[in-house]
């Protein structure tokens, strides 16, 4: 009976192991951009945002340091709170993150609850709250290198080009909406908002989402003069 009872607590030690270690998000993460990557760099008590080169080597001296109280790690995300600069009595949410399945990736969520207050009405919010949760993409390195293997946009086919713009339709459509409620009057983050969705989709599509704004623009102009091509755009705006 004892062993038994051995048995059970080592399973149920075990499983709860692997539950923090499936919201583990420190690290160093990637967002695909234009010209780039932006590294979000995340330790015990910190949090670091550069802009790097298609190479990875560092873009200027520029960055962006913020300090983490602590990390509220919840059942559908986890919350990176930091101290209010102007009032170290309050509290506000720096970065809510989504863990991927495999592991491989996070969501940025633009969404999320980030009012100053403090942590535990911070965490009561968070657990209260049942909206669709959308964000940017941010990839661990390894998960980056496999997306070489992945089909090339400059061999897509314009089937392959139309089954894209469903997609991206699909995609920007779901998340416009929710988006222009949280923007808060910024429209200069509208263009990166788009573009995350130009790179996520085609990753769905399994085409290498590793992309610039100048391979995404001659990918366009190669289809998008083309006749049936515009005739399927205004079934899609139509929608």
């Amino acid at each position: 009976m004892k062993k038994i009872i051995f048995l059970i607590l080592i399973l149920f030690s075990t499983t709860n192991c692997s539950s923090q270690i499936e919201q583990n998000v420190d690290g160093k993460w990637y967002m695909i951009n234009k010209s780039g990557f932006v590294e979000w760099t995340i330790t015990k008590d910190s949090l670091i945002n550069r802009k790097l080169y298609p190479n990875f080597i560092r873009k200027g001296k520029g960055k962006f340091d913020y300090g983490i109280t602590e990390k509220i790690k919840l059942a559908d995300r986890v919350l990176l709170i930091g101290e209010n600069p102007k009032n170290h009595s309050e509290f506000y949410t720096i970065m809510t993150l989504v863990p991927s399945e495999n592991h491989k990736s996070l969501k940025y969520v633009w969404n999320g609850i980030d009012s100053i207050s403090n942590i535990k009405t911070i965490t009561r919010l968070n657990q209260n709250d049942k909206r669709q949760l959308f964000g940017y993409d941010l990839y661990s390195k390894e998960y980056l290198e496999t997306f070489k293997e992945k089909k090339s946009i400059d061999e897509m086919p314009l089937s392959d080009f139309k089954e894209y713009l469903k997609i991206y339709y699909r995609n920007s459509k779901i998340s416009t909406e929710e988006y222009m409620k949280n923007i808060k009057g910024y429209y200069g983050e509208a263009s990166s908002f788009n573009y995350q969705i130009i790179v996520s989709s085609l990753l769905e599509l399994n085409y290498n989402p590793i992309q610039t704004s100048d391979s995404i623009n001659l990918l366009f102009q190669k289809f998008m003069e083309n006749d049936e091509i515009k005739e399927y755009l205004k079934e899609l705006k139509e929608e």
